[in-house]
């Protein structure tokens, strides 16, 4: 009977130094040391990338929860100087894979929600000083018509629900600042144009498809675009020439368009327009290139 009620005492005490731990590493845990490693961790893999938080605390049993995290590309302040998130996470789970930090390995699984969407991912740190890393990132269901970035930085609007996939890494031998590949997908899409164009204040675009290669970073190849519409049909590849400021990168795009019977009985002026200029096409397709910024994008039938 004794023995019973030791035993008790020593669980009261064990539950009760356990419970102020995890209360004492919640309110003292080191927030602003841990937002300067995660930003400092986040330039080594790209110095053009600040990384802040609104707050960060840790999860248990293991790994921290961000709240409105957010990623700076430099050179993205808008006209009233204020700088403008490249991405933002309304929350974020960053926590190590248990079995293989035992092992010694710097592997960390990642989860959020962002633009009403759902992020999942992973994220290997290796070498001697965790300088190389590799890291896929899978999100669903993202709202562009939230995504500002897109807004402050291009003078047409594209809304939808994007989706996809991301893998990134600099672990290969020879490549500089990394190598990956990139599919997303959006879907309910449209763009909507500044101020009208023919007539037409927006486009519907249903479903895109996009498969890139990303090389360094300074370059994106597009290896496949397709896009369905109700009232249009197209085809892009070519490359992206990344500049500090997003909205200055050089376009070198071509691909094609075909307007479907749709689009011509909602906009029949355009279909003479296009008699008129004589461009060249084939199958009831017309062929494009898409030169100058992403910024100032300059569009040309061939």
């Amino acid at each position: 009977m004794a023995s019973g009620e030791k035993n008790k005492k020593w669980l009261g005490y064990t539950l009760y130094v356990v419970l102020v731990t995890v209360i004492l590493l919640y309110f003292l845990f080191p927030a602003q040391a841990v937002e300067e490693f995660m930003d400092s961790s986040v330039s080594r893999i790209n110095p053009e990338f600040v990384f802040k938080a609104e707050k960060l605390r840790p999860w248990i049993p293991a790994g921290i929860r961000i709240t409105a995290g957010q990623f700076y590309l430099s050179g993205t302040e808008n006209e009233n100087s204020i700088k403008v998130p490249a991405f933002r996470a309304d929350s974020l789970y960053i926590g190590p894979q248990i079995l293989k930090l035992a092992r010694g390995e710097y592997s960390f699984d990642i989860a959020g929600k962002a633009y009403r969407g759902d992020i999942n991912g992973t994220l290997r740190l290796t070498g001697k000083n965790r300088e190389l890393f590799a890291g896929e990132m899978t999100f669903r269901d993202f709202a562009l018509a939230d995504y500002n970035f897109l807004t402050e930085k291009f003078k047409h609007r594209v809304i939808g629900n994007l989706s996809g996939e991301i893998i990134y890494g600099n672990e290969s031998a020879g490549t500089a600042g990394g190598s990956g590949r990139v599919k997303l997908r959006l879907s309910d899409g449209q763009l909507q144009f500044q101020v009208p164009v023919f007539n037409m204040s927006s486009l519907d675009l249903q479903s895109i498809e996009l498969e890139a290669k990303l090389v360094g970073r300074r370059e994106i190849t597009i290896t496949r675009a397709e896009l369905e519409g109700p009232e249009v049909k197209g085809t892009l590849t070519g490359s992206i020439r990344l500049h500090n400021d997003v909205g200055l990168s050089q376009l070198n795009l071509k691909g094609t368009l075909e307007p479907l019977a749709e689009f011509y009985k909602n906009y029949p002026e355009v279909r003479e327009l296009l008699k008129a200029m004589k461009k060249r096409v084939k199958r009831g397709q017309y062929f494009f290139t898409v030169t100058g910024t992403l910024g100032q994008p300059e569009f040309k039938l061939l």
